[in-house]
């Protein structure tokens, strides 16, 4: 029924041209649901173990100011500070766009799984993620009229692959 609901409330979202109101809500047993229209922070209070992302804030747009990935050295102490990652789901064109920050100073990998709403009712299949680099901005970019991504199985990303699954 939720996603009844979502898929309605998306289509008088895009028509109306307002934004979605992300919340605490968006972020729930391990799970992170994106609905077009909306941006957001995610924390991960312990980077050693990152299966209990929380809300963090709205924000209006992923800032794209980043320095770059670079491997730090063996020897550097870990990451300080909030373990951060934001994301965007917008419209570009005819396609939807996830934007994604990673400012965790963590390699991380997650899955993704979308909904899309059908004149058959609505459908749920496994969609393809890239890993996130530290300091580095990704996109994943899709055709399909997503209502909502629900991101989850966040995890520590294998340094030595850029296998996108």
């Amino acid at each position: 029924m939720r996603q009844k609901v979502c898929a309605l409330a998306l289509a008088a979202s895009l028509a109306s041209g307002t934004a979605w109101a992300a919340d605490v809500s968006s972020v729930a047993d391990g799970k992170v649901s994106i609905r077009p229209g909306e941006a957001f922070e995610i924390v991960f209070p312990d980077r050693n173990d990152l299966s209990h992302p929380q809300f963090s804030r709205v924000i209006d747009h992923v800032d794209d100011n980043v320095k770059g990935f670079r491997e730090p050295p063996a020897d550097a102490p870990p990451p300080t500070g909030p373990a951060l990652m934001s994301f965007e789901f917008k419209k570009d064109g005819d396609m939807l766009v996830l934007l994604i920050r990673n400012d965790t100073g963590v390699k991380i990998k997650y899955s993704a799984t979308m909904t899309v709403s059908t004149s058959r009712g609505d459908r749920s299949a496994h969609t393809s993620i890239c890993p996130s680099f530290p300091g580095m901005m990704g996109s994943e970019r899709w055709m399909d009229p997503i209502a909502t991504l629900e991101l989850s199985d966040f995890r520590p990303a294998d340094p030595n692959s850029f296998t996108c699954d």
